[in-house]
């Protein structure tokens, strides 16, 4: 359900202390507060043992090839053995944590401190049964190369990292002072407090090296991290984009409710930030259950205006066409009956959307009702301004998809009412029924002429349909507003009159949704998808250049 945004909603970001305490399960990392997190620190930890798999590898196999060249064997058999073993383990590591699967916090933390810690104990053991002094030191650096690594690659707070080396640099200590000491250590090194004491200074700069590189990599994650914080909404990943903006899967930080948030273009100006608040405040009183429900609004500290709404599972009109083709007449009536309902109550209040297209309207599974339909974008589309052609006080502009635009939007867009919404979606309703767009043209100035001048083919003579839709979809591309279902109650009701209406049961809609799913995943893009080759890339332009190059076109 929608509900209308408090007054400081745009204040947010104004008040970082007053974000909610993070209360998500640390994984001694990043805080995981999606699934989405939790597979970042799989990935990351996955590209460690990686990491550390090959360079073990690599030594392993530099070291074979130069006792063969040399003829000298500087690796006990042991000592081999245990470099075996470290190697083995970060390749379990690494297909343990590359797999599709997302392991759970538990298991990821038990495979990073588990696998860590035999890593580095290995190569403790592998370079105490070295000759030495060369095995103290081949140990050492492979214990150093392992902790500093893992610091840089996964994001993990410092005390942690701390805690780990201790631990992990632990083995080369005991190897010094609980392991028998080869005679020529002690011709070499000297005393047995002398070599203690360097095994520990090397371990404590390690450790302290790592924790320093943690500290350092963690704090840009986390900043990075409030950088995608908006508000009470936690950005993850990006959805959408469109001429309108861009739209992110978000989470919100205490009801853990997934959301999209869309970031909208403009130029930032006060009085762009103050009508885009006037409007999603508007768009918030709709609570019919085809709209979508918008939740919340804010800006970034940058005079970014964003709006949160509900995330839909699901494909645009124009996805559903595009993969599936031109649909049966009692789901396009079932699918425009839906989408008059939405239209209907936003006339109500005085509120056009002015952007009716497939790619606003949106069909989804809605609890348990298959082919439920969803529109976007109420009342966000006017005034933007593109490629500096339109200013923010310029209200003589054609504002819209040119595929879809009524005749009065592009000779008189400041007088337009709720028809010219009618008549874009009778342009939906033919698009869903035939498969193509009732015109189309190389140029926007060429299509806007189609619409003001040419009469539309119709549907039955590019594929199947009904006379009776036919005659309702006709009557929505009429040129004059006059000759057109004067209201969405009126075309709702002309649709109910059509024979195949009902004829698109649930159990049809139920038995397409699950073959659906079986070919492809739906998408989850609530508000703006990539624009398809026909759907033309000036969805905002001059309404006098636009006048004027058809006074040109028809003089040529």
């Amino acid at each position: 359900m929608a509900y209308a945004p408090s007054q400081d909603a745009s204040t947010h970001l104004e008040r970082p202390s007053q974000r909610p305490t993070r209360s998500a399960v640390r994984l001694g990392s990043l805080p995981l507060d999606s699934e989405q997190d939790l597979r970042f620190i799989q990935d990351r930890f996955a590209l460690f043992a990686k990491t550390t798999f090959l360079i073990s590898s690599m030594f392993l196999l530099a070291t074979a090839i130069a006792e063969v060249v040399s003829d000298a064997k500087r690796y006990s058999d042991l000592a081999r053995a245990s470099h075996v073993a470290g190697t083995l383990v970060t390749l379990g590591m690494w297909q343990a944590a590359k797999s599709r699967r997302s392991m759970s916090p538990a298991t990821l933390q038990t495979l990073d401190i588990v696998g860590t810690l035999a890593v580095c104990w290995f190569f403790a053991a592998m370079g105490h049964f070295t000759v030495q002094p060369f095995g103290f030191y081949t140990g050492l650096l492979a214990m150093t190369h392992v902790s500093i690594t893992r610091a840089m690659i996964v994001p993990s707070v410092p005390q942690r990292t701390l805690l780990l080396g201790v631990a992990s640099f632990l083995g080369l200590i005991l190897s010094r002072a609980v392991l028998p000491w080869p005679t020529e250590l002690a011709l070499v090194a000297g005393p047995h407090s002398r070599g203690m004491l360097e095994a520990f200074l090397w371990s404590t700069t390690a450790t302290a090296v790592a924790t320093v590189a943690s500290k350092v990599i963690y704090g840009l994650h986390e900043k990075a991290r409030e950088a995608r914080q908006l508000g009470q909404y936690s950005l993850e990943e990006k959805i959408g984009e469109g001429g309108m903006g861009t739209v992110y899967r978000a989470r919100h930080a205490m009801l853990r409710r997934p959301t999209a948030v869309k970031l909208l273009s403009g130029d930032g100006s006060e009085e762009q930030l103050r009508r885009f608040e006037r409007e999603v405040q508007l768009t918030a009183r709709l609570t019919h259950p085809n709209t979508i429900s918008v939740y919340d609004y804010g800006r970034t500290p940058d005079g970014v205006f964003y709006y949160a709404m509900e995330l839909l599972d699901g494909l645009t009109l124009e996805d559903l066409v595009r993969r599936h083709g031109a649909q049966a007449p009692g789901r396009v009536i079932h699918i425009l009956s839906q989408a008059c309902g939405a239209l209907r109550e936003a006339h109500g209040i005085g509120l056009i959307h002015r952007d009716i297209k497939p790619a606003n309207i949106y069909l989804c599974r809605r609890g348990d009702i298959p082919d439920f339909v969803k529109v976007l974008d109420f009342g966000l589309v006017r005034q933007t301004k593109t490629n500096g052609e339109l200013s923010q006080t310029n209200l003589n502009a054609v504002v819209g998809t040119p595929l879809y635009l009524a005749p009065e939007a592009i000779v008189t867009p400041h007088q337009i009412d709720a028809r010219a919404d009618l008549y874009a979606l009778g342009c939906v309703a033919y698009f869903l029924a035939t498969g193509v767009t009732p015109f189309s043209g190389q140029t926007a100035v060429e299509v806007c002429a189609h619409h003001l001048h040419t009469p539309p083919v119709p549907p039955s003579a590019r594929h199947p349909v009904p006379e009776d839709l036919e005659r309702v979809i006709l009557s929505c591309l009429a040129k004059d507003p006059a000759e057109r279902p004067q209201s969405a109650q009126a075309l709702s009701q002309a649709l109910e009159r059509c024979v195949d209406r009902g004829a698109w049961r649930e159990s049809d809609a139920e038995a397409w949704w699950l073959a659906s799913a079986k070919v492809e995943a739906p998408s989850s893009v609530p508000s703006e998808t990539p624009r398809s080759e026909e759907d033309l890339p000036r969805r905002v332009f001059c309404c006098a250049d636009l006048e004027a190059r058809l006074r040109a076109e028809r003089t040529s």
